[in-house]
């Protein structure tokens, strides 16, 4: 496998702060929160030392924001934090309070049978 530069922005304001590793992502999943006003980024990293990165970020979701039809005059531009998460642990079942419990398993199977990364000679 193939480890390539990871980085990541782990600032929580407009000062940029990054987290950088060699790595491999295994998993990446964005989705609206329940109230369509932010989106939520989850990720997970292998490391050459066999760890795991979990790396989480929730943003404006600025589609919502600027949508007239759904005004909402309780939008708050100093609420613009990003709740970021970035945790490292050598065992992938730590992570279960961040990632449902069959997205872990699938992850774990894929790396067993190295389906991870397929290389073609095309």
């Amino acid at each position: 496998m193939k480890y390539e530069d990871i980085r990541l922005n782990v600032s929580n304001d407009t000062i940029s702060d990054y987290k950088a590793f060699k790595g491999i992502k295994l998993y990446s999943e964005m989705f609206k929160a329940e109230d369509g006003k932010k989106l939520i980024n989850k990720r997970v990293f292998v490391t050459p030392k066999r760890n795991y990165v979990y790396y989480e970020r929730t943003d404006i979701n600025w589609n919502y924001w600027s949508d007239k039809t759904k005004y909402d005059s309780s939008f708050d531009l100093s609420d613009k934090n990003h709740n970021i998460i970035f945790e490292v642990t050598s065992e992938l079942d730590d992570f279960s309070k961040y990632l449902d419990e069959e997205v872990i398993k699938k992850i774990i199977m894929k790396e067993k049978r190295e389906e991870i990364v397929e290389v073609l000679d095309i």
